[in-house]
């Protein structure tokens, strides 16, 4: 083998180990959290939530997708799971849609034990950190309500996961801000049922006077 051959051999190599890394860092990069957004989630909410997103997958392995559709028949939850699967055999779907209004988070079946989806998803307000926020007792508007159902939603969720691998996300929102969120829904509601029952309280001495 002549010196010339030797250095295309070596230029073929260094060729191809810079293609493998190059592909490897547009596959890092090209990762989204936020697949879907059809202008329900603003920009700055978009940033961090593929901020949590991207640093759980780092860390992890494990994708946790965010699809915040308009309509239901034109992005259909199957539909985005069916692409997920392909390049992610391990995932986590977060799925809103507006009309009609639905929320459910899908997983892989390897996925099942990294979160208590049904604590996430719990319409109690005590558990849950999606349902609770969409309850028409809120008297903020649907975007606003969407927006921060997504956003808590999605942070316990990656909380979670991280939590199972035994990490600890530097971009979370933190316990305070949870904490602070779950204060301000106990008083909105303790607030509701003392209007619900000064209504039936004085309901019924209207009756009682007749």
């Amino acid at each position: 083998m002549t010196s010339a051959d030797l250095r295309r051999g070596a230029l073929a190599s260094l060729l191809f180990l810079f293609l493998a890394h190059f592909y490897t860092l547009l596959a890092e990069t090209s990762y989204r959290t936020v697949i879907v957004n059809d202008g329900l989630l603003p920009p700055k909410t978009v940033a961090k939530i593929d901020e949590m997103g991207a640093e759980l997958y780092e860390k992890t392995k494990v994708p946790v997708f965010v699809a915040a559709v308009a309509d239901l028949n034109a992005t259909k939850p199957m539909t985005l799971i069916e692409k997920i699967r392909r390049d992610y055999p391990t995932y986590v779907l977060l799925y809103l849609s507006k009309e009609p209004m639905s929320v459910n988070i899908f997983r892989s079946k390897d996925a099942e034990k990294l979160a208590d989806y049904d604590q996430i998803l719990s319409p109690w307000p005590w558990r849950g950190t999606i349902k609770p926020v969409m309850s028409p007792a809120f008297s903020k508007s649907e975007d606003v309500k969407i927006e921060v159902a997504i956003f808590n939603g999605f942070a316990d969720l990656v909380d979670q996961i991280a939590a199972s691998r035994g990490i600890t996300l530097k971009s979370s929102i933190g316990s305070q801000s949870k904490e602070s969120f779950l204060i301000a829904r106990w008083i909105f509601y303790a607030i509701l049922l003392f209007l619900v029952l000064q209504y039936f309280y004085y309901k019924r001495k209207r009756r009682a006077g007749k």
